[in-house]
């Protein structure tokens, strides 16, 4: 499959590159997914998991990305609530390869059924901005109906995921942002 590969820390994004790599193989209670739409921040090129596994051991070449969106292609042993031609999205495993590839290799729990009315490419968008907007809202802030929240930046991706996750909890939003952004 053709995916894209950093090896080299110092050189960010300049170092990524496309390369053919073999297509992952679901473990126990992964799945497999043709990827079709993928996140990517070039922030997560001085993650220390981008580069190594979780007992610091190396993993380059690896495959950056972790937002994604596709469809199942394989089920892993022990793999449950999911089917093979099942459009997911969801959020790839810092210390595993990424998203910015054909397939990937994800452990179930980490992606959700995609509706059929949801663009791939929408779908890839969610994740990160999402938990990061609900994580703030109910697990830290522990937003309840009537409570006001000031979502600054309303119109960028964490913001306008805090608008309307407030406004469907029953909160009333005041929003900042620039005026070039007003319509959005």
């Amino acid at each position: 499959m053709k995916a894209i590969v950093v090896t080299d820390q110092a050189a960010g994004t300049a170092g990524m590159k496309l390369a053919e790599r073999p297509e992952p193989q679901a473990a126990i209670n992964d799945v497999v997914v043709q990827v079709h739409a993928s996140g990517f921040v070039p922030t997560e090129l001085a993650w220390p998991s981008t580069w190594t596994d979780r007992v610091d051991r190396d993993r380059t070449p690896s495959i950056p990305g972790h937002e994604l969106a596709g469809v199942v292609t394989a089920l892993g042993y022990g793999t449950t609530g999911l089917s093979v031609g099942q459009r997911v999205f969801g959020l790839a495993d810092w210390h595993r390869d990424g998203t910015l590839a054909e397939y990937i290799a994800i452990e179930a729990r980490n992606v959700a059924p995609l509706p059929g009315d949801v663009d791939f490419t929408v779908g890839a968008s969610l994740p990160i901005s999402g938990l990061t907007a609900w994580q703030g809202l109910f697990d830290h802030g522990r937003l309840q109906a009537g409570r006001s929240v000031l979502a600054h930046g309303a119109a960028g991706a964490v913001g306008s995921m805090v608008t309307q996750l407030a406004r469907e909890a029953g909160a009333y939003v005041i929003g900042t942002g620039r005026v070039a952004d007003r319509q959005k």
